[in-house]
């Protein structure tokens, strides 16, 4: 008898010790994936980012191209009026934007290519994420419906068993008051039965349910006459 209770022993034990595993797992579990969710975060906002520096990009390589046609037909004009010293100047200044604009137009096509791969990486990253809280969502009803229907670390039966040997019990209890609330008014209607009666027999209607001292004392006193005349 002292080994099957060493038995369910050590599998209480070993129970107690695979949920806290459970538990912990589910709280690193949850842990690595707000931890995910926080990089992905991030990550959209630097990407965000970047693409808004990009159109910056852009809009400043418009500007330049804006500047640039300005000043080619200014010194265009300083040329044809023969203003040597102000067409050179525009010319520098053409020089430095067009510099400018070939470093800023290859700056663009570069971060465009690096752009498209990393909304790619991002979309999978986000997509993985999704599946990563769905696996979570899933594991964490389970463990949840497990807990419900495995042994308990402490009282050795499953949730759902204790609580359906709970209800049984009100149900018994309840049963065995309604019977006995229908016993009580079973007597009480013949003990109300059995007090008319008792009333009817005192008055006289039928015999005397219960013996009267009056009926005592009249049955004495016709006893006197015979123990007279026993004794003379």
């Amino acid at each position: 008898m002292f080994e099957p209770f060493m038995n369910q022993l050590k599998a209480l034990f070993l129970t107690s010790a695979e949920e806290s595993r459970d538990n912990q797992s589910l709280a690193l579990l949850s842990i690595n994936t707000r931890t995910a969710a926080a990089s992905v975060r991030a990550a959209q906002v630097a990407l965000a980012r970047a693409k808004a520096e990009q159109q910056q990009d852009r809009k400043r390589l418009w500007q330049i191209n804006a500047s640039l046609e300005d000043l080619e037909n200014r010194a265009r004009n300083a040329l044809l009026k023969g203003l040597a010293p102000l067409a050179r100047e525009a010319a520098e200044a053409i020089a430095l934007l067009e510099d400018e604009k070939s470093a800023l137009e290859e700056a663009i096509r570069s971060f465009d290519g690096d752009l498209s791969s990393l909304t790619e990486t991002l979309h999978r990253a986000q997509s993985r994420l999704r599946a990563l809280k769905r696996g979570e969502r899933t594991v964490e009803v389970r463990d949840q419906i497990q807990k419900a229907q495995s042994f308990g670390s402490s009282t050795g039966q499953s949730a759902l068993a204790l609580a359906e040997g709970q209800l049984e019990d009100i149900r018994r209890r309840q049963e065995r008051d309604q019977l006995a609330e229908q016993e009580f008014k079973t007597l009480s209607a013949a003990d109300s039965t059995s007090a008319v009666i008792e009333k009817l027999g005192d008055a006289g209607c039928g015999a005397p349910v219960k013996t009267r001292a009056d009926d005592v004392l009249a049955r004495l006193k016709s006893d006197i006459p015979l123990l007279l005349e026993k004794s003379s």
